[in-house]
């Protein structure tokens, strides 16, 4: 899974919390025991200023418990931290009882938007899941089935288009809270146009929100790189994308750093794929980004890319193709057709299954 947020993406959070409504927000939760910390500190929103970031508040542990009220805000995540482990919650008027150790958060309010929160992200888990099966039944079939591509590409298209649909449920159910942002961002991933498209529904609150206004120019960079769009071409440092893409080779465009582990764990597969297809009009091309170009290219022979490596790309491929975790990956056909990008799933294997459909 890609977990690594850019820094560019993420700015210093400063946002207005101007759909806070009146009241408070009662958090309470235990520490598991043996657990010796005598505070919590709880991280929350005020609502006067879009120039004041978040306040902290540390909360005395008393019996391995702790509770404190913070103001209401549900345009931004709020967040407790026990020994500089985080948990987030929306605070939004209801009793929330958090379990540090596994990440839930409870709420008193089945309808309140942390509970709204939590049945989205459950749906999602669940349909997963459930593909996750669907995939191991299809990839075990392919020592007996001469071509499963077909197959395979409409369990990718069931996947896709079930994500979109909570998505785009989560987003019109919630454009006045941080879950519209989020499955905003989530739809991105899947329908960068209707994502686009969608974002102006968003209230003015939201559009306020500082994780939403960097969201928005990158939802236009994804729209216009969507799958079946041409390659947009950008340059760094004298060499272009166009050097690569378009000339007549299926490409997988990588964007990486050195500092980033998930990137690292790429390389065994990548490594396969190159060997694999790389006789079959297929290369790989990796993209630094936002990384001290001397790292890359030490990090490029030790991790062994035999693949050209283009390195201090900076922001310029963000800016250009709208993502915002590494690692990413692009496939372009010949011509420089975008047919694949964002390879969602967890499982290694659908990476594989999209390159051999579409090589010679």
């Amino acid at each position: 899974m890609r977990t690594h947020i850019l820094a560019w993406l993420v700015p210093a959070i400063l946002c207005a919390c101007n759909a806070i409504s009146q009241g408070t927000t009662h958090i309470q939760g235990t520490l598991e025991e043996g657990n010796a910390a005598d505070f919590v500190a709880v991280q929350y929103w005020v609502a006067p200023s879009a120039q004041e970031p978040p306040k902290t508040l540390k909360v005395p542990v008393k019996g391995h418990r702790f509770e404190a009220d913070v103001p209401n805000c549900i345009t931004e995540f709020s967040a407790v931290e026990i020994d500089g482990n985080r948990v987030a919650f929306i605070a939004d008027g209801s009793t929330l009882t958090i379990d540090p150790l596994t990440h839930q958060v409870a709420s008193s309010d089945s309808l309140g938007v942390q509970s709204r929160h939590n049945a989205w992200r459950q749906v999602q888990l669940d349909w997963e899941h459930e593909f996750a099966l669907l995939w191991d039944f299809l990839y075990d079939r392919r020592d007996s089935c001469e071509d499963i591509s077909r197959d395979e590409k409409a369990l990718e298209e069931q996947y896709r288009r079930g994500i979109q649909e909570m998505d785009r449920r989560a987003f019109l159910e919630n454009t006045d809270n941080v879950i519209g942002a989020m499955a905003l961002s989530s739809l991105a991933d899947i329908n960068p146009k209707a994502a686009f498209f969608l974002a102006p529904k968003l209230s003015d609150e939201m559009l306020g929100n500082s994780t939403v206004r960097a969201l928005l120019p990158v939802l236009e960079a994804r729209a216009n790189t969507a799958i079946g769009d041409h390659f947009m071409d950008f340059e760094i440092d004298g060499v272009k994308l166009s050097d690569y893409v378009g000339r007549g080779k299926a490409i997988l465009l990588v964007f990486w750093a050195s500092w980033c582990e998930e990137s690292q764990k790429e390389m065994p597969r990548l490594k396969r794929l190159y060997e694999e297809y790389r006789s079959h009009n297929f290369d790989i091309v990796s993209v630094a980004v936002d990384d001290n170009p001397e790292s890359s290219l030490k990090a490029a022979r030790e991790w062994g890319m035999e693949w050209p490596v283009i390195v201090n790309g900076r922001d310029i491929p963000q800016k250009t193709y709208g993502f915002s975790h590494i690692p990413e990956m692009i496939l372009f056909g010949p011509d420089g057709t975008i047919l694949q990008r964002n390879f969602w799933g967890y499982d290694d294997r659908i990476l594989e299954s999209v390159v051999r459909r579409y090589v010679d």
